[in-house]
């Protein structure tokens, strides 16, 4: 079984982190598990700012190493902001791992025709 990457959170203030926060974002991570690696590491940022409509949530979501994967969103409440960064890095982490897919592919068929038009090397 793969184990999942480390995922850091940090809140401004400090109180925002709360043990049912920490399971949601964990239980949405694992969401993404068919594309992240062990050496990935996902950071998590949490702000708030008062607005004249009330408290607001701002959420930074970043995966890193390699190509970094960001996503960022304003919400109501800590949920929702998460809940709409999900859909940016799930469509950033599907371009990445299509590249990287077609990269496979693309390098699979070069070494074909080289080994279909050069027989001889093989011996």
């Amino acid at each position: 079984m793969k184990s999942m990457p480390i995922i850091t959170i940090k809140a401004s203030p400090r109180s925002l982190i709360s043990d049912s926060i920490h399971d949601y974002i964990h239980k949405k991570m694992d969401t993404f598990d068919k594309f992240l690696r062990e050496e990935n590491s996902i950071h998590v940022e949490f702000d708030s700012d008062k607005h004249r409509s009330g408290i607001r949530y701002h959420v930074e979501i970043r995966i890193d190493p390699g190509s970094v994967v960001f996503a960022e969103a304003i919400g109501e409440d800590l949920y929702e902001a998460v809940d709409l960064c999900m859909p940016k890095l799930k469509e950033q982490l599907t371009k990445r791992k299509d590249k990287r897919v077609a990269s496979r592919r693309q390098e699979g068929f070069e070494r074909k025709e080289k080994i279909e038009s050069n027989p001889e090397d093989l011996e």
